[in-house]
């Protein structure tokens, strides 16, 4: 009997033990499908027209995750192989060589290959295609694919930032030979080669990408990105605050509030990014006087800007490449100073009326001064250079209205966003130099035009030695500040407000324009 006792007993355990395995396995599984297939939704200030690095580059960083280029910026902003495998240079510097990766898959399923960048790079440079990126490649003199995996790029002359402009990503040549790359239906239906793949873009509303089976590189365990298009600032930081968006870029007077919320990490980061006013010397003649834009640059209190605009959250701009490596800091800074401003206007000739706005040979010193609505601190620095401009006698009218109502070189003065943390050359050619002024796809919005600083743009961007490029880019800072384009006023931090069951970011990276670059390896991100 006690032998019997002591068998049940035994079958007992035994029964107990498989059945507590089983729910500890169990667990482990539902665990582990708990991390798998997870979405993110990112709240966009932006939404592209068109997603083709051919045309446009985004601002919308969805095409980070749909494309990859030969090369790809790392953390520190230095370009390095992606779809290359690897490349050499010429002694004489003007070959590059380039084995590309073999495997490396469209989302289509065929095989990127040397003819894939020869189209994407003779498309960016053939005339009948409207392409913004066409300046980052003029010195390309051809592209040739050798065989199926090796690509030779010659230079008219030396071009140090060409590796810099490799990151652009390649498209399929398949999907767009033959047909109006302009106009075509790729730009809608996107095909890359990135980590992330389209699968539905409800046009005003979301972008919604899916993980690509055949990407080659690391990813986490986000299966879906959604890109929801959240124009108005204030609707994004309550739809972080209330769980709706997992990640968003918000404004400074949002931190107090946000900094509450326990389940949302703020993250502050220096950018590359500055704001200052825009001259248009096309549509305004006043601007045509040195003294004019020298002025409002002294009127204007940039600390006052950084203070209560920014609520501390930037630095007072002097240059536009204040934070790259060759930054000239002995320039002239344009520190608030009142007697200045107005010593300068009196001696064109600006003088004073019974309503204290200047006037000139019957004209009166007044333009208008257009910003994004859906932009508070473009909004507040309009207002603000409005009332500082005052003071000396300038009659500022701010007109803030939506980005799409309006033609950035139509209007008379505008508050402009540029920068870049990349080489140099990437946001100063493009936006300084005469030529980008009429150029299609140039920024040189307010056509502004300087002898002197064209010819010092073209030799720092064809220039080899890094001694060399310094100087060059030194003595363009300097007669850009003595001859402005723009009135600097500040460079700010940009505040990502992120939840915390999102892992994987990284916060050391110098960003770009509207905070770019804070997704540069979101396909490596994990959520909990």
């Amino acid at each position: 009997m006690k032998k019997v006792t002591s068998i049940l007993l035994s079958l007992l355990f035994v029964i107990s033990a498989i059945f507590t395995g089983c729910g500890k396995q169990q667990d482990v599984a539902t665990n582990a499908d708990a991390n798998k297939g997870k979405t993110l939704v990112y709240g966009a200030e932006l939404e592209d027209e068109k997603l083709n690095p051919i045309l446009i580059q985004s601002h919308a960083f969805a095409s980070d995750l749909i494309f990859r280029g030969l090369m790809k910026f790392d953390e520190n902003n230095v370009p390095k192989p992606e779809i290359a495998e690897s490349y050499t240079i010429s002694e004489d510097k003007l070959t590059y060589d380039f084995k590309i990766k073999k495997g490396v898959k469209f989302h289509d399923g065929t095989e990127v290959k040397a003819e894939d960048v020869v189209f994407t790079i003779k498309s960016v440079l053939d005339d009948k295609i409207n392409s913004e990126v066409k300046p980052e490649f003029e010195e390309v003199k051809d592209v040739q694919a050798v065989n199926d995996y090796e690509v030779k790029i010659t230079l008219k002359k030396t071009f140090p930032p060409l590796l810099d402009k490799l990151t652009i990503g390649i498209v399929p040549k398949h999907a767009l030979e033959g047909k109006d790359i302009n106009t075509a239906e790729f730009n809608q239906k996107p095909i890359g080669a990135g980590p992330f793949k389209v699968e539905k873009w409800d046009k005003g509303n979301s972008l919604t990408l899916i993980k690509s089976k055949d990407y080659y590189g690391k990813t986490g365990n986000i299966d879906k990105f959604i890109f929801k298009f959240i124009p108005d600032f204030n609707v994004r930081a309550m739809q972080l605050k209330t769980g709706e968006i997992d990640a968003t870029l918000i404004e400074p007077n949002q931190v107090a509030n946000l900094e509450k919320e326990s389940k949302i990490v703020l993250n502050k980061i220096p950018t590359a990014d500055y704001r200052g006013i825009m001259f248009n010397f096309k549509t305004k003649e006043l601007f045509k006087d040195v003294n004019v834009r020298k002025a409002l640059n002294y009127a204007t209190d940039k600390k006052g800007i950084v203070n209560g605009i920014l609520l501390g959250y930037g630095e007072v701009a002097y240059s536009p490449i204040q934070l790259n490596k060759f930054n000239n800091p002995d320039v002239e800074k344009y520190e608030y100073n009142i007697d200045k401003a107005n010593a300068l206007l009196e001696q064109s000739g600006w003088k004073k009326g019974a309503d204290g706005i200047r006037e000139k040979d019957g004209k009166k010193l007044q333009f208008s001064l257009f910003a994004r609505n859906n932009d508070e601190v473009r909004v507040k620095i309009a207002e603000y250079v409005a009332a500082q401009g005052k003071k000396v006698g300038f009659d500022i009218k701010v007109d803030a209205r939506d980005p799409k109502a309006m033609k950035i070189k139509d209007t008379e003065a505008f508050v402009v966003g540029w920068g870049s943390p990349f080489d140099a050359d990437d946001n100063t050619y493009k936006i300084f130099h005469s030529s980008q002024a009429e150029h299609g796809s140039g920024y040189n919005f307010g056509h502004y035009a300087n002898p002197k600083v064209d010819e010092l743009l073209e030799k720092a961007r064809t220039t080899t030695d890094e001694n060399e490029r310094k100087r060059y880019y030194a003595e363009f800072q300097k007669e850009l500040a003595g001859d402005p384009s723009f009135s600097m006023d500040v460079y700010l931090t940009a505040i990502y407000g992120v939840n915390k069951k999102i892992s994987g970011y990284s916060t050391k990276r110098v960003l770009g324009h509207h905070g770019e670059g804070f997704l540069w390896n979101a396909e490596e991100w994990n959520m909990q």
